[in-house]
């Protein structure tokens, strides 16, 4: 909590001073230009190369294999655009960084050699519950149960037609009951 504080007050700080910098470097509208730059292309990022993963992931889905490689570059990219839409330099360096494919692989292996202990434990648990699932939900079931079967037969001459229907007046008698369990031949 104490760093994301400080991340929060410290970022801006750095990215006022990268863009002082570059402006005393460069000058203050090829400074803005750069910026807008960024932003533009961030822009036009996510609208092509969105749709290109979303194809892949929804590819991969449709081939029946896991999505890992397609969902983590998605994010990288989108991530890397939305790091280039903001203003700032540093953020535009980052989003950079997350765009391109060798650097992209080097995070991706660098968040797995990081949090490699904590998709275990998910894995593990997420597994551990479907079978602990399986288990409760077939526990002490019959899957057998006794029943009576009745075929019936419908004779299509014995159908009235609608002139029928509508000529006689409406059946004012109670529906035939069903036989009970007490009914019957055995009773």
């Amino acid at each position: 909590m104490i760093l994301l504080v400080t991340l929060l007050i410290l970022w801006p700080i750095a990215e006022l001073a990268a863009m002082v910098g570059v402006a005393v470097w460069l000058g203050v509208l090829p400074m803005f230009g750069l910026l807008f730059l960024s932003t533009l292309v961030g822009l036009l990022i996510l609208r092509y190369r969105g749709e290109a993963h979303w194809r892949r992931f929804r590819g991969a889905l449709s081939e029946r294999r896991p999505p890992a490689r397609e969902a983590f570059d998605g994010t990288m990219i989108t991530s890397g655009a939305l790091l280039l839409v903001l203003p700032g330099f540093i953020s535009s360096i980052l989003g950079l960084i997350l765009l391109f494919p060798p650097t992209r692989y080097l995070v991706r292996i660098t968040a797995i050699a990081l949090f490699a202990g904590r998709f275990r434990w998910a894995a593990a648990g997420a597994t551990w519950g479907g079978r602990a699932w399986e288990a409760w939900r077939v526990r002490g079931r019959d899957f057998d149960i006794e029943g009576e079967a009745v075929e019936v037969t419908l004779d299509p001459s014995a159908i009235p037609t609608r002139s029928e229907t509508m000529d006689r007046p409406p059946d004012r008698r109670p529906p035939p009951s069903l036989p009970g369990p007490g009914d019957g031949p055995d009773a």
